[in-house]
């Protein structure tokens, strides 16, 4: 029914508390893939010592490091279950996670429209993250209810596999990240969500996670950043939104060392990327000054 999607990378220390939450699932009717994306620890040994357990059902995938993304790429590829809920290796799901989105896609799974089912998560003392909201149930889509609204603050997503596999993560020569927001969006424009106002995922927020670098991953990977950035100029989202992301989609771009007529013919909104070219300036050479004048 489920595949369990978790991207790895010299998490040794956490993914045992990880399987540790998905041994105490209440419906084990799941598969859990973990793709390994060229990990350096003892990472590999302690799957195959979990998997000698034979308590879950475990698909292990090893490849040269290339980005989260890359790694998601995959396992949406060796997926089996209908649906994929992104499990990062830091990370825990409450016991009723399976159950409760094996219950709640029964009620929309013959919804074509419908791509996404999308639960809260909270931090370790059970804290909600990002903004609440009112209902109990709603059908929306990312770009409306978390942007347009701003309700912000992670959330535990639950996609159909079929829409997954039409919406890969586009790879960038010699870049290891890019925000799962670009792809988000994308599946925004032709499908809805069901938002359940019910937490089902634990996150913690390791100082060595994405969440907590994220700037300076952007400031090192600017063809993804102005990427997801562009993705924001469309007239689908609020016009402070396309601003301030006009802003970063310039600075992106001229981190990347992209020509000024590349930088507008290709931005979503021709007339935003030139109107803020200078606040984009401005934002490359923050980046510059904070990371002291040189790639980190």
């Amino acid at each position: 029914m489920v595949t369990i999607l978790t991207p790895t990378y010299n998490r040794e220390y956490t993914l045992k508390d990880t399987y540790n939450s998905l041994l105490n699932q209440t419906n084990k009717s799941f598969e859990w893939i973990i793709v390994d994306d060229g990990s350096t620890d003892n990472t590999r040994m302690l799957v195959k010592n979990i998997k000698k357990e034979n308590k879950l059902d475990i698909k292990y995938i090893y490849k040269e490091n290339g980005g989260k993304h890359t790694a998601l790429n995959l396992g949406i590829e060796k997926a089996s279950g209908k649906y994929i809920l992104i499990l990062d290796s830091d990370d825990t799901l409450l016991p009723d996670c399976v159950d409760l989105v094996e219950k709640k896609w029964n009620n929309y799974e013959d919804n074509s429209k419908i791509a996404c089912l999308s639960f809260l998560k909270v931090f370790p003392n059970n804290e909600i993250i990002g903004k609440k909201y009112s209902e109990e149930e709603t059908i929306s889509n990312h770009i409306d209810f978390r942007y347009n609204r701003s309700l912000l603050g992670d959330m535990c997503e639950i996609f159909k596999t079929e829409v997954l596999k039409k919406y890969p993560f586009p790879v960038f020569n010699n870049e290891r990240f890019l925000s799962e927001t670009l792809i988000w969006n994308k599946i925004a424009l032709d499908y809805n969500t069901v938002y359940i106002n019910k937490p089902i995922y634990v996150a913690s927020y390791l100082n060595d996670g994405l969440s907590k670098n994220y700037l300076k991953l952007v400031y090192n990977n600017p063809i993804g950043a102005s990427e997801n950035s562009n993705m924001f100029l469309i007239k689908r989202f609020k016009l402070k939104i396309r601003i301030k992301n006009a802003i970063l989609y310039d600075g992106y771009c001229i981190n990347a060392k992209k020509k000024l007529s590349e930088i507008i013919k290709n931005s979503n909104s021709k007339p935003l990327a030139i109107i803020f070219l200078p606040g984009g300036v401005l934002f490359y050479i923050l980046l510059k000054i904070k990371f002291n004048k040189k790639r980190v």
